[in-house]
């Protein structure tokens, strides 16, 4: 097992395991790739969190976090070293859970792969004005028509709310077909399925 790194400063969060072996496989992985990854579990925590850094600045992580989507296409996350701010600092088991299932929603996106991406939300998730079966149709018809899609995400923080978690981030999309940026709210909770997304808002920039 990697030692943890200590220190304030700004570290790339990659993914979180329930077992050790899993994420010690993952850290070889990465290693390959020329990168050092670390391990931090929290002392109350049964997740792995595979991290890099910690870096000086906020700008020095985003770098990295770019260069892995580029050329190892990894989605990763920029957070706060466990002595810095409390951004997310010794997040609880449901915050780590989120963070795995937000990258992965993030890939399933960029991949096109419709039917799961529709699976992040739960089954009385609605839009506005409209209920969720309309919602699903208009969300599948518009994800249908764009590819090449690229998303990126920034200043996140999260927040635990009783038995949902709330997900603020600045988001960066773009496709073939359309280019925009602003700020969106997700908000998880767990339906017994899973963590599930029951709440979207944006407000573009």
């Amino acid at each position: 097992m990697s030692e943890e790194v200590t220190g304030k400063g700004w570290v790339v969060q990659l993914n979180s395991f329930r077992e050790q072996k899993n994420a010690e496989s993952f850290i070889s992985g990465i290693k390959k790739k020329g990168y050092t990854p670390f391990v931090v579990k929290s002392q109350n925590s049964k997740w792995f969190k595979v991290r890099i850094g910690p870096y000086p600045s906020k700008l020095e992580a985003l770098q990295v976090v770019g260069d892995l989507k580029k050329k190892q296409g990894i989605s990763a996350l920029v957070v706060l070293s466990s002595e810095g701010p409390l951004e997310m600092q010794d997040p609880s088991d449901s915050i780590d859970v989120v963070v795995s299932q937000f990258l992965i929603w993030v890939k399933v996106w960029e991949a096109g792969d419709i039917n799961a991406y529709l699976s992040f939300y739960a089954k009385n998730f609605a839009g506005q004005k409209i209920n969720h079966q309309e919602w699903v149709a208009k969300r599948r018809y518009s994800l249908s028509r764009n590819s090449g899609v690229h998303v990126q995400v920034s200043d996140i923080q999260m927040k635990q709310n009783g038995a949902t978690v709330a997900m603020t981030f600045v988001q960066n999309f773009k496709s073939d077909r359309i280019s925009d940026t602003g700020s969106k709210e997700l908000v998880w909770r767990n339906d017994g399925d899973g963590w599930k997304i029951i709440k979207e808002t944006w407000e573009p920039r």
